[in-house]
């Protein structure tokens, strides 16, 4: 089997801990070794390059950090990119005027480019004010003219409903095809191209960096890894996922802590000593 060069991660319940923080000084040793090997370390995540390059804007710059951002729908090397599968904007359109008359309206609605995040505004004022959070280049929308530039995920979070059973319904009440949900888990829904996942955004870093999937090991915890575990030659899952997901493994593909105790970095670390 040929030797790991690309360690790729999750950020949420899998690299970051429940604070939403990470050991910085245990990361940067870790990427020092990674470097003195050649190895690449991979971001894959549901969030936007955006939101990603917030978390790890101290280390960019000196690092080889890639990013599979979108759930797989974009992809950037050294900041450029890639790769990238935007949805038609003829069905953003749709989405954009039939979300509000679903028999339950999502708690939040977000539509997601790489540089910006727009919010219709026929959400409460409140749930703007939730959004604008996470997401500091936040643009409030009347109007679906007003998005200007490619998006390639409609984020939609449900509380105390079948998350996947809305998004169906939504899909369906519209009568698109092409794209598919997928859950991110912590209590929201991406709406992406169909055929799109973390697994095919690997792939296309992989054939752009020149390496092959069995060189590749990853870090999940989630639904949405779940392609890209599967893809990877080395997959990990996170002590703290739940049991639907840990099961699909064997005990050695276990990473060796959960989120909160560094488990990528120990697990990464002992690889590469």
């Amino acid at each position: 089997m040929n030797p790991i060069k690309l360690f790729a991660s999750d950020i949420d319940g899998t690299f970051v801990n429940d604070k939403k923080t990470f050991n910085q000084k245990l990361f940067q040793a870790t990427l020092d070794k990674m470097n003195f090997n050649h190895q690449f370390f991979v971001v894959a995540s549901g969030r936007s390059y955006n939101r990603i390059v917030q978390v790890f804007k101290n280390y960019i710059r000196k690092y080889n950090i890639s990013f599979v951002s979108q759930n797989g729908a974009s992809v950037f090397v050294n900041g450029k990119n890639i790769f990238s599968s935007p949805i038609d904007p003829g069905l953003l359109e749709k989405f954009f005027y039939a979300l509000p008359d679903l028999s339950i309206k999502p708690d939040r609605i977000v539509f997601e480019g790489d540089l910006n995040t727009y919010a219709p505004d026929y959400q409460e004022q409140t749930k703007l004010n939730e959004i604008s959070v996470y997401n500091p280049k936040l643009k409030i929308i009347h109007n679906f003219s007003e998005v200007n530039e490619p998006i390639e995920k409609i984020a939609l979070f449900w509380k105390n409903v079948d998350q996947k059973l809305m998004a169906e319904e939504l899909i369906s009440k519209t009568e698109i095809k092409g794209v598919r949900a997928t859950s991110s888990g912590y209590g929201a829904m991406d709406i992406i191209n169909r055929g799109i996942s973390k697994a095919v955004g690997l792939q296309k870093l992989g054939a752009y960096l020149g390496l092959h999937h069995d060189e590749m090991a990853a870090f999940g915890d989630g639904e949405n890894d779940l392609e890209m575990l599967y893809y990877v030659a080395h997959p990990f899952v996170m002590p703290n996922a739940p049991e639907f997901i840990k099961k699909q493994f064997s005990g050695e593909q276990i990473a060796l802590s959960d989120n909160n105790h560094d488990g990528v970095l120990k697990t990464i670390d002992k690889m590469i000593e």
